[in-house]
């Protein structure tokens, strides 16, 4: 049992301030692997207090996300180096642990007495009786030859940091050499993707205004009406320009499941599972703010982001509804069939976004992906019953798992017979490319987007239409 460790915001300025960047990144670490928080909204609160201090995070992110991303590479390193184990060390001892190997492996330039050191006074200071011991297994580490942390050597799921339920589902559906190129891919930086309304402003004009007010982007890879940030990314939402010209921050497989709905103006949309709104304002803007949207959510508290964020993009068609999307169907029967599009972005294991959410290389199991597949059907089931002849269902999700993707699709379509895929070639970006493989999938409906491939998040997307004839129910 973890022991909650609380900090407030003045204690984060403190320690910014201080310099002592390491026993930050060890709040945030704790918090993530004991208390179930997200790295992306630790680090938001970090920034926001580094931003008072007029001082920049740059070790302590890359110590956060370096570690997490690192974890499991890291505790087979302690058990083969230090011929300890992490799962018996207690949480104080086992975060700390963690981030020094991080910082002896793969940090750069870092002297070995500064790791050692801190080291032993974060444990002091958070379980003195620890520190010990902390200090032994730090120097263990450090003084070991270098030739037992040469990574080559190992297996390949422990050189990309995937447990073997995770690299084991990418090895299945995409063989070895897929499997480790995908797994490389994650532990690459990300950019930051950016959609804009091209309608307002055209990219090669947008990315001049940025970098006057000092903000630099490049055009995005895939998406024309998108651009990636290569710096000064924290100004950017406080900035005039982002306010402007409909900007919203936004990875390009997501753009792409709404270039692929293909909305057109005029249409009656339902938006399943659609916090923060991205999907939603999108389409909304593609429409020129000329259809009606639905937009729900089964969370009162996410559902109030879509509204902001329609309300600060200045879009009217959006209107929101907290309902589970699993039962849309059975509780909403008087909009049954009434709606021209209706796009399922369902929970899944986010296998795709391991590469900026890196707590998931953790917190998912085996087990969760299995409880996740008949929730699956049961939403794509029930939004199913909400298109009306002729319409199209889009089905997408962020993870590269076949059992939550193709294998829900061929599962869907053999019970509603009324469904059918239909081509998303003429969707696809000219700069996307495209094997034989990807050409027969787009044929019959679907894409799957992929680190090493394209750049960007893993991410799946099937379009289905409905046919004209009333079907039975």
């Amino acid at each position: 049992m973890s022991t909650q460790i609380r900090y407030k915001k003045k204690d984060i300025i403190k320690l910014i301030e201080a310099g002592n960047e390491r026993e930050l990144c060890f709040l945030m670490l704790y918090q993530v692997y004991f208390e179930g928080a997200f790295s992306n909204l630790v680090i938001k609160k970090a920034d926001k207090a580094a931003t008072e201090t007029g001082k920049k995070l740059d070790f302590t992110r890359a110590m956060l996300y370096g570690t997490l991303s690192y974890t499991f590479t890291i505790d087979f390193l302690i058990r083969h180096i230090t011929k300890e184990e992490p799962d018996e060390m207690d949480p104080v001892t086992r975060t700390v642990i963690r981030m020094a190997v991080w910082q002896l492996q793969f940090g750069e330039n870092i002297p070995d007495y500064a790791v050692t050191d801190s080291s032993v006074e974060i444990a002091k200071k958070y379980n003195h009786k620890v520190s010990g011991y902390v200090n032994a297994v730090v120097r263990k580490y450090a003084s070991a030859p270098e030739a037992k942390k040469y990574l080559e050597q190992y297996k390949p799921g422990i050189r990309v940091s995937l447990k073997p339920e995770i690299y084991g589902i990418f090895k299945k559906d995409y063989g070895k050499s897929r499997a480790f190129d995908i797994g490389s891919a994650f532990l690459k930086p990300s950019g930051t993707t950016v959609r804009f309304d091209s309608s307002k402003i055209g990219q090669d004009m947008l990315i001049k205004e940025l970098k006057e007010a000092g903000i630099y982007a490049q055009p995005a890879k895939l998406i024309a009406d998108a651009i990636e940030i290569t710096g000064g990314l924290k100004g950017l939402e406080n900035s005039d320009i982002y306010s402007s010209y409909g900007m919203f921050i936004q990875g390009e497989a997501a753009m792409l499941a709404s270039l692929i709905a293909d909305p057109t103006e005029g249409s009656k949309i339902l938006d399943c599972c659609s916090a923060p709104g991205g999907k939603s304002t999108h389409m909304a803007t593609m429409c020129h703010d000329n259809c009606s949207i639905l937009s729900c959510d089964i969370s009162e508290a996410r559902l109030q982001l879509v509204t902001d964020n329609a309300n600060r993009l200045g879009l009217k068609s959006i209107s929101v509804k907290c309902c589970d999307a699993s039962k849309i169907g059975k509780e909403n029967k008087d909009l049954r069939k009434s709606f021209d599009l209706v796009l399922c972005d369902v929970p899944c294991s986010g296998l795709g976004l391991i590469g900026r959410k890196p707590d998931i290389r953790e917190k998912i199991t085996f087990e969760r992906i299995e409880e996740l597949l008949p929730l699956q059907q049961e939403i794509l089931d029930s939004a199913s019953k909400m298109v009306a002849p002729g319409g199209t269902l889009v089905y997408c999700t962020c993870t590269l798992n076949r059992d939550e993707n193709e294998s829900q699709v061929e599962s869907f379509l053999e019970t509603h017979k009324s469904f059918h895929t239909v081509s998303v070639k003429r969707y696809l970006p000219d700069t996307m490319e495209m094997d034989e493989g990807r050409k027969e999938a787009a044929e019959n409906g679907m894409v799957t987007l992929f680190p090493d491939i394209d750049g960007c998040e893993g991410f799946f997307i099937c379009r289905m239409e409905k046919d004209r004839k009333e079907d039975p129910e």
